[in-house]
């Protein structure tokens, strides 16, 4: 669909997602506001994330064999996927969908394209980060996947190498190897079975991230509005012609929707149904006393489904978990502590400071589509864009999407097709 270029583009939302779509615009010289209701950027979802950007890991969660792992989990504080009873009425088709995308063929097939997708993101993220110097806390030395089966580490890596068909490079190494790459683990030597590294996957700090995207985005001439709620978009003659804020309206010809789990309410009263469901996750970031012992890698632990990641000289965060129970951002005590439990358990040096007290506790909502594959272009409201529904790949994906989007609004050709991604599909 070839698109007039828009005079003025209005971004809704200040996560990691929305401050790249702005920075991809600015940079191609539109006029560009970024609307955020929060009074920073990356308030909610981006504020306190798993901070990986792992392509390789793009695969999207309704894995074949998922639902019976939710059923046995029902009620299990302990499970890394829990499915509150209360949700079950308002998945409805959202949840349907979810189970039909677990066949094999439907799940390949999606995970190849989000990690097309994400592949492409990295490069786009390493040439900002180089044109911006950008600083975010960030690791550059890959990410370790860590094992304590062997069957179950085997399995992995032929699952990974039929998954990957080549797009990126994987490294199973022994538990020797493990333990040269990353010392912290020495305490657990004797429980590993090995693992598996992703020379090219990186980390950071999302929230650093995104606010740096949106001073960049800003100097390029985009409008920054935080502490701004957005109540419509306001659609006449068929088109796009403004967005209507809690601090008047701002006239705008194009329209990005990239907030995420509140992407399906903005998009709802235009007739337009965006399958995006709120998954809780949780995270809690330390400062650490001891830094010696702190892992140096990103590292995912199998056996209990949590990542922990290393931010700068004294900084540990600790996140995972999957929480499918609406919209509620509460911080259940019991599945934080399952969180901590297991950190403690792979990293028993730190034991005595991965504790709730010492904790900087926090819990967001990812947005889930029901192939586990991002929203990506144009409606067919003409004007209104999506970028949203990256569930827990947002970092990973957020600065190919959107240079894609951008590229679309402007009509200009894709590098990667966004045909699989299209908001109605």
């Amino acid at each position: 669909m070839s698109t007039p270029r828009p005079e003025h583009v209005v971004v809704i939302g200040g996560g990691v997602v929305g401050t790249t779509t702005a920075l991809s615009l600015a940079e191609r010289g539109l006029n560009v506001t970024l609307i955020e209701h929060n009074s920073e950027a990356a308030g909610e979802t981006s504020h306190a994330n798993g901070g990986g950007i792992t392509p390789a890991h793009a695969e999207p969660w309704n894995a074949p064999g998922l639902l019976g792992k939710l059923v046995r989990n029902l009620g299990r504080a302990d499970a890394p996927y829990r499915l509150s009873p209360v949700a079950l009425p308002g998945m409805g088709g959202w949840g349907l969908r979810f189970l039909a995308n677990m066949r094999r063929e439907r799940f390949l097939a999606n995970a190849r394209n989000n990690i097309r997708l994400g592949l492409y993101s990295l490069e786009c993220l390493r040439r900002w980060r180089e044109r911006y110097d950008m600083k975010y806390r960030q690791t550059l030395s890959g990410s370790m996947q860590v094992y304590f089966s062997r069957e179950l580490m085997a399995e992995s890596v032929q699952f990974r190498r039929e998954l990957l068909q080549g797009q990126a490079v994987i490294e199973p190494i022994g538990v020797d190897e493990v333990i040269a790459r990353e010392p912290a683990l020495a305490p657990v030597r004797r429980e590993l079975a090995g693992a598996i590294v992703f020379p090219d996957h990186e980390s950071g700090d999302a929230r650093q991230f995104s606010q740096i995207a949106a001073e960049q985005a800003a100097a390029l001439g985009a409008n920054l509005m935080f502490g701004t709620a957005v109540k419509s978009i306001r659609v006449d003659g068929g088109r796009v012609q403004g967005v209507v804020t809690d601090h008047g309206e701002i006239q705008a010809d194009a329209c990005v929707i990239a907030a995420g789990p509140q992407s399906p309410g903005l998009a709802r009263p235009l007739g337009l149904r965006l399958p995006i469901y709120p998954v809780r996750g949780y995270s809690a970031t330390f400062e650490v006393d001891r830094s010696e012992v702190l892992p140096t890698l990103p590292m995912l632990d199998t056996a209990r489904r949590f990542v922990t990641l290393r931010l700068g000289e004294r900084g540990l965060r600790v996140a995972g978990l999957a929480d499918f129970a609406g919209h509620s951002r509460r911080i259940v005590p019991r599945r934080l502590e399952c969180l901590l439990a297991g950190a403690r358990r792979l990293l028993p040096e730190l034991a005595d400071e991965l504790v709730t007290e010492k904790a900087e506790v926090w819990a967001g909502l990812r947005p889930v589509t029901p192939d586990g594959m991002p929203l990506l272009g144009e409606t067919r409201v003409p004007g209104v864009f999506i970028n949203a529904g990256h569930g827990p790949m947002g970092w990973t994906m957020a600065c190919g999407s959107a240079d894609l989007v951008a590229a679309r609004i402007l009509g200009e050709p894709a590098a990667v097709s966004l045909k699989e991604f299209e908001p109605g599909r």
